[in-house]
Formats: C-alpha cells, sequence, structure tokens
C-alpha cells in the first residue's frame, strides 16, 4: 500500500454509536459511497438520527448484487431501511441491480463518473473475512482493471455482482473500513500488518485507509 493504513478500536457494545458520531465528525460536502453488510447496517442506522446536514451530500454505492432493490440480498433495500429512508435523504445514486450486470455497471458508470471526477468526500466499506472489499474479491479480474470504473463481476456466492473498481475506489479523499467481530480478527491482522498483494488482499489496493474495528475485530493486532 502507498499510504500506511490506521486504525481505531472502539467497544463492542458501543461499536455503531461511536463509528457513526466518527463518520458524522469526518462529513464535509460533497459525495459519500456506502456500502453493505450488517455491521454497515448498524452504523446506518445509528447515523440516521444524528443531526446531519444530508443536503449537503450525494450518496453513491460501492457495489450490488444482480438483485432487484426490494430482494433481501439488496444493498440499496438495507440501506433505505436502515439510513436513507430514516434520514430522509433524497440525492441517491441507485445501481440498477435488476438489469442486466454487464448494462447496470456501464449505467451507474456514466451517472457517477461526476461525482467521481469531483472527488468522493468519504467513503464506507466492509471487509470480508478474506479481505475483500466492495465487490472484488481475491483473484477477481476486476482487481486489475485499470480504465473501468464500474463493472459486472461473479460473486463467490454465485450471484452476478455490480462494483466499482480500484481506479474509482481510489479517487476518495477518506476512506473507512468497518469491521467487527472475532471472525474477521486474522483478516484485520492480515490487512494492518502483512504485504500481501491486493490480488490476494484486494483492501490493500487502498492507500491510507483508516479501520474502524470493534474489541474483537482487533484482537489479533
Amino acid at each position: 500500500m502507498a499510504v500506511t493504513p490506521t486504525y481505531e478500536v472502539f467497544p463492542r457494545d458501543a461499536y455503531a454509536d461511536g463509528v457513526a458520531a466518527r463518520i458524522s465528525e469526518n462529513l464535509v460536502p460533497g459525495p459519500v459511497m456506502i456500502t453493505g453488510g450488517n455491521t454497515a447496517a448498524a452504523v446506518y442506522r445509528a447515523l440516521a438520527v444524528l443531526e446531519i446536514n444530508w443536503d449537503a451530500h450525494q450518496i453513491l454505492f460501492s457495489d450490488e448484487r444482480a438483485v432487484p432493490p426490494t430482494d433481501e440480498a439488496s444493498n440499496h433495500r438495507m440501506a433505505a431501511e436502515t439510513l436513507l429512508e430514516p434520514a430522509g435523504i433524497n440525492d441517491v445514486l441507485r445501481i440498477r441491480g435488476e438489469d442486466d450486470p454487464t448494462a447496470a455497471a456501464l449505467d451507474y458508470e456514466r451517472a457517477i463518473h461526476p461525482a467521481l471526477t469531483q472527488g468522493i468526500a468519504l467513503q464506507i466499506l466492509g471487509m470480508g473475512d478474506d479481505c475483500h472489499i466492495a465487490a472484488l474479491f481475491p483473484g477477481s479480474p476486476a482487481l486489475r482493471e485499470t480504465e473501468r470504473l464500474v463493472v459486472a463481476v461473479d460473486r463467490p456466492d454465485g450471484l452476478r455482482g455490480i462494483t466499482l473498481t480500484p481506479p474509482a475506489l481510489k479517487r476518495a479523499e477518506r476512506t473507512f473500513v468497518i469491521v467487527t467481530g472475532g471472525g474477521k480478527a486474522e483478516a484485520v491482522a492480515r490487512a494492518l500488518r502483512s504485504d500481501d498483494p491486493a490480488d490476494t488482499c484486494p483492501v490493500h489496493l487502498l492507500s491510507g485507509p483508516h479501520f474502524l474495528l470493534d474489541e474483537d475485530a482487533a484482537s489479533g493486532l
């Protein structure tokens, strides 16, 4: 990684509130990239009740599964239920998971190009136990993409997906990686302590991410 990652640890029982506060403190006007996952859902619920001027932010997504927005697997559905609707956020660019993935990727690339040109003020990413971020999994050809900003991918869970690529994710001015649970302690240690290439440890494609961990996820450090 070009810039060494940093991290901080929050108590397990105060994680969502602590991370929501940290996100709020770091919000500056501009586009905000959000992600899916159970950890994100808990943080979004805490974030939704804070007094934030969401009119200053356009919400983008790092990735989506190739499912309709009403599907339980949809990142947009989760975000809508936990953050977008409770906080009354209207300026949202959704990935159309119900469309053909290749077409959806092309459409989303066109839609978010102005925001990426402006620069993502803050992006919030999760990390899997294999160190994947967005829908960039170890060994994925998308990890070697240098021109396209959004592509269709095959996911390990058998679903197709649409994901931002390294050139897009590297445009963020600040990146928070949110991780909880002892099941990801090894991945966290690998992300923060190893020199593994991004092809096997995708989170290493990021430059200077700041990890927000609960005490279980940090137990291997």
